[in-house]
C-alpha cells in the first residue's frame, strides 16, 4: 500500500470514531429519557424499587460513556491512539447493551399482553435506532446480540408455539439488522474513502497547478526557444524571452518597437497575413511556419516557429515561440544521406534504387525506350572475408565500387544493395546490344586483380540481366528476375553474364512449386530409401548398402534428389529429413542381421548443415538407440566441403563418432578441392571414387591417371577405397586390377527399395551366382 494510500485509511479511521463519540451524546440522552418513560410505565406492574436500582445502574453507565465522549473530545487524536479509543467505545456499548438487555432477563411480563408487547418493542426500538449511528459493525453486534438475545431466551423459556415464533422472528431480525448495519457500514466508508480521495486529488491539482504556473514562469523567462509576443496590427515586438535577445543579438531596448519582418525575413505583410488567415477564421488554434530568421549582425539560420493569436487583448496580439532547427536540419540531411546513400562505397542503397527504378519506368515508357537492370555478384566473396577478414573485404568492395563508377555514363545508376550485390539501371537502352556492351566492359574490368594490403586478389562477377518492359511490368519482377538471371551464371560456372528468359522463369516457377511441397513431403510421408548393394568383388558377396533418398509426390511425381536436396538445406528442413534417413536407414539394416550371415554395414549420406546446427552426435545416437542397430555397422558419408569450413567442430563431431565405432567416408573424391591435408586431418577410413572418373575409365586416359592417382593415395593413407558407378566388366576390370575390392554400380544393381534389397539378401543362389561375373 503507497503512503498516500495509508494516509487516506488512516483519516476514514479517524472521522469513523469521531462520528461514533459526536453521536453518541444524542443516544446517550436519547436512552436516558426512553429509559425513565419505560421504567415510570413498568412501576404500574413491578416494584419500584428494583426498577429504581437498574435504572440508577444504566445512569451511572451513560454518565460513564459521556465522560468518555468529553475526554475523547478534549484529548489530541494520534493515530497510533484510535485503536484505543475505538476499543474505549466497545466497552462503553457492551456495558450499555448488558444493562438494557438485562431488563428483560429481571422484568418481562408475561401475564399482560401490553406489557410484553412494550418490552419486546423497546429493545427493538433502540436497536434500530442504533443501525445507522453506530458507524461500527462490532459495536453494532455487540449493542443488537445484547439487547435481543434476552428476548430469545424469554421466548423460548416459554416453549409455546406464540413464543417460539417471537423468539425466530427476533432472530431473523437480529440478522437482518447485522445485515442492514455491515451495507450502512460498507456505504459509509465507501464514501469517506471517497470524499478523501477527491480531497488529496483536489489537494495534488492544486499543488501542481501552483507548480506549474511557476514552471510556465521559468519557462517563458530561461527558454531557449526565442518566444515573442507582438500587435497583430503592426507587428511590432510588445516583449520577448530571454532566448531571443540571446539567439537573435538585440538586448531587450532594440526589441522595443521592432518590427518582427525584421527577423523572419521570408516574410512580408501579405505572407504573414495569408499566414494568420487559419487563425482569424478560427480553423485552427496553431499555425507552424518553417523559414529563416536573421540575426541583427545579418547572419540567418533556420527556424521553426509555432504563431496563436488572441483577439480578446486589445490590440489583438500573436504569440510566437520559434526554435533554431540548425542542428535538426543537419541531422534531418544526415538521414537523407544515410536512407540514400550506402555509407561504405557510397553509392546508392537499395531503398533508393527500388524509387529510382519507378521514375526510370515512367521515363521509359514517355520515350518508348528500355531499362536493363544488372544484378552484380562478387564471386568467391565470402571465401575473401573469411580468409584475409573483413577490413580487407570492405576495401575489395569499395574498389568493386569505383570500378562500376568509372564505365558508367551520367544517366546510368549503380548501386549496392547487399553484402557483396550491387546493381546498376541503365536507362534509354534500344536494342539489347548496348547492353550487351556494359555487361562486358564489366566482366573484363573485373579480370584485373584487387590490390588490398599489399595483397593481390583475384575475383570476378557474375551477372544477371533483366529488362524493362520485354521481361518485367514492375520493380519487384524486374529485380527478381536479374537475381535468377545471376544465379543461373552462377551454376553455369560464374564469370559471365546471363539475360533473363522464359526458360529461366519457368524454371524459378517449377523451384517454387518444388519448394512448397517440400515444406509437408516428410509429414506426408512422401520420401522413401532406396538402397544401392556394396559389393566385394573379392569375394563376390553384398557387405553392406548407400541408402539414397527418393521423394515421389502426388502432384510433381518423381523429383531428383539433386534438385530437392539442396533446396531442403536452403530452407533449414534437411536436419529433420536428415534424422529420418538416418533412423529408417538403422531400422532396415536391423533387419539385414537376420536376412543374411555376413557382417551388414548401411552407409548414409550426411549434409555439412546437419553439422552446423549441432544436432547430429544426438541424432545418430536416437537413431541407433531406436533401431538397436550395433554402432560399427553404420558408416556415414561426408563431402568435401564439410572439411573446408573454417571451424574445427566438425574435426570434433567426426573425432567423437569415430571413437563410438562409427564408420566415416569421404563421398565424391576428386570432385572439389581435394587436399592431403584435409585427410591427414580428419579420422576418415573410406575413400569413394566419384562416378565422374569411373564413367569413360575404359576410353580417357585421363580419368585412368586420375583414378591411379586416388588410389594410390588412399592405399598410402591406409584408407578402404569404394569405387560408384561401375557400369561394364571393362571398368571392373580396371579396378580389379588395381587391387580396388568395393564397388558399386549398374554392374551388379541399380538402386532398389528396401523390400527388393531384403529379398536379394535372402537370395543366395543369385547372388553365388554372379560370382563368377564379379571374379
Amino acid at each position: 500500500m503507497t503512503h498516500q494510500q495509508l494516509n487516506i485509511e488512516q483519516h476514514i479511521e479517524q472521522d469513523r470514531i469521531d462520528q461514533l463519540y459526536t453521536r453518541s451524546k444524542t443516544a446517550i440522552l436519547t436512552l436516558f429519557v426512553i429509559s425513565a418513560v419505560y421504567v415510570l410505565l413498568f412501576t404500574k406492574k413491578f416494584a419500584w424499587q428494583p426498577l429504581f436500582i437498574w435504572y440508577a445502574t444504566l445512569t451511572a453507565v451513560l454518565l460513564g460513556r459521556l465522560l468518555l465522549v468529553r475526554f475523547y473530545a478534549g484529548t489530541p487524536k494520534k493515530t497510533t491512539s484510535l485503536p484505543f479509543w475505538l476499543n474505549m467505545f466497545r466497552l462503553g456499548i457492551l456495558a450499555n447493551g448488558v444493562i438494557l438487555g438485562s431488563l428483560n432477563f429481571i422484568f418481562f411480563p408475561r401475564e399482560s399482553l401490553s406489557y410484553l408487547l412494550l418490552a419486546i418493542i423497546f429493545p427493538y426500538g433502540i436497536t434500530a435506532g442504533a443501525v445507522t449511528i453506530l458507524v461500527d459493525l462490532p459495536s453494532f453486534c455487540i449493542y443488537a446480540i445484547t439487547l435481543m438475545m434476552p428476548i430469545v431466551y424469554q421466548a423460548f423459556a416459554a416453549g409455546n408455539e406464540l413464543d417460539l415464533g417471537v423468539g425466530i422472528l427476533t432472530i431473523l431480525l437480529i440478522l437482518f439488522f447485522l445485515k442492514f448495519s455491515k451495507e450502512y457500514n460498507d456505504n459509509y466508508i465507501f464514501t469517506t474513502r471517497l470524499l478523501h480521495k477527491n480531497k488529496a486529488l483536489m489537494q495534488d491539482i492544486e499543488e501542481e497547478k501552483n507548480k506549474l504556473s511557476n514552471r510556465l514562469g521559468r519557462i517563458l523567462n530561461d527558454s531557449s526557444n526565442e518566444i515573442f509576443v507582438v500587435n497583430a496590427d503592426t507587428l511590432s515586438c510588445i516583449q520577448v524571452n530571454v532566448g531571443a535577445v540571446e539567439d537573435l543579438g538585440y538586448s531587450y531596448e532594440d526589441f522595443a518597437g521592432l518590427c518582427l519582418l525584421k527577423i523572419f525575413t521570408e516574410l512580408d505583410r501579405p505572407s504573414f497575413a495569408e499566414l494568420l488567415k487559419p487563425l482569424h477564421n478560427g480553423d485552427q488554434e496553431t499555425v507552424i511556419y518553417k523559414g529563416i530568421n536573421q540575426r541583427k549582425d545579418g547572419t540567418t539560420y533556420p527556424v521553426e516557429a509555432r504563431l496563436q493569436l488572441s483577439t480578446q487583448d486589445d490590440p489583438p496580439i500573436v504569440v510566437i515561440i520559434a526554435q533554431d532547427i540548425t542542428e535538426r536540419k543537419e541531422w534531418e540531411n544526415k538521414l537523407i544521406l544515410q536512407a540514400t546513400f550506402d555509407q561504405l562505397t557510397g553509392l546508392f542503397n537499395r531503398y533508393y534504387i527500388q524509387a529510382h527504378i519507378e521514375s526510370a519506368f515512367i521515363r521509359a515508357r514517355r520515350h518508348r525506350q528500355k531499362v536493363a537492370l544488372l544484378f552484380i555478384d562478387l564471386d568467391n566473396f565470402k571465401t575473401i572475408n573469411d580468409t584475409l577478414g573483413h577490413g580487407t573485404g570492405d576495401e575489395v568492395l569499395k574498389q568493386t565500387a569505383e570500378r562500376i563508377r568509372t564505365l558508367l555514363r551520367e544517366s546510368d545508376t549503380p548501386a549496392r544493395t547487399g553484402g557483396d550485390e550491387f546493381t546498376v539501371l541503365l536507362e534509354n537502352m534500344e536494342k539489347n546490344a548496348h547492353i550487351e556492351v556494359v555487361a562486358r566492359k564489366l566482366i573484363n574490368i573485373f579480370k584485373r586483380p584487387f590490390n588490398v594490403k599489399d595483397q593481390v586478389i583475384y575475383t570476378t562477377v557474375s551477372i544477371g540481366i533483366s529488362i524493362y518492359p520485354d521481361d518485367a511490368q514492375t520493380i519487384d519482377q524486374l529485380m527478381k528476375y536479374a537475381d535468377i538471371a545471376m544465379y543461373q551464371v552462377k551454376e553455369d560456372g560464374r564469370n559471365d553474364y546471363r539475360f533473363f528468359s522464359r526458360k529461366m522463369r519457368r524454371a524459378s516457377e517449377k523451384q517454387i512449386v518444388i519448394t512448397n511441397h517440400l515444406w509437408n513431403a516428410l509429414s506426408s510421408d512422401e520420401f522413401t530409401l532406396f538402397f544401392q548393394p556394396k559389393i566385394d568383388i573379392i569375394n563376390s558377396r553384398i557387405i553392406g548398402a548407400e541408402a539414397l533418398l527418393r521423394w515421389n509426390n502426388h502432384e510433381l511425381g518423381e523429383v531428383s534428389p539433386n534438385i530437392f536436396i539442396p533446396l531442403a538445406e536452403k530452407m533449414g528442413l534437411i536436419s529433420d529429413i536428415g534424422f529420418w534417413i538416418l533412423e529408417t536407414a538403422c531400422r532396415e539394416a536391423m533387419r539385414w542381421q537376420t536376412a543374411s550371415r555376413t557382417k551388414l554395414q548401411v552407409s548414409v549420406n550426411v549434409s555439412s548443415q546437419q553439422f552446423r546446427t549441432g544436432t547430429l552426435l544426438a541424432n545418430v545416437d536416437r537413431a541407433l538407440t531406436l533401431s538397436g542397430l550395433p554402432h560399427d555397422r553404420l558408416e556415414l558419408e561426408i563431402t568435401e566441403s564439410l572439411l573446408l569450413q573454417d571451424s574445427d567442430a566438425p574435426l570434433t563431431c567426426l573425432e567423437i563418432l569415430h571413437g563410438q565405432g562409427i564408420g566415416l567416408a569421404l563421398d565424391d573424391f576428386g570432385t572439389g578441392y581435394s587436399s592431403l591435408s584435409y585427410l591427414r586431418r580428419f579420422p576418415l577410413q573410406v575413400l569413394k571414387i566419384d562416378r565422374s572418373f569411373i564413367c569413360d575409365l575404359e576410353f580417357n586416359q585421363n580419368s585412368r591417371a586420375l583414378v591411379e592417382a586416388i588410389i594410390a593415395m588412399a592405399k598410402s593413407l591406409k584408407m578402404e577405397i569404394v569405387a560408384e558407378g561401375v557400369k561394364n566388366e571393362r571398368q571392373l576390370d580396371f579396378l580389379r586390377q588395381h587391387d580396388v575390392k568395393i564397388i558399386q554400380g549398374y554392374i551388379f544393381s541399380p538402386p532398389i527399395p528396401a523390400e527388393q534389397f531384403n529379398a536379394l539378401l535372402q537370395d543366395e543362389s543369385m547372388i553365388m551366382g554372379d560370382k563368377k561375373s564379379l571374379s
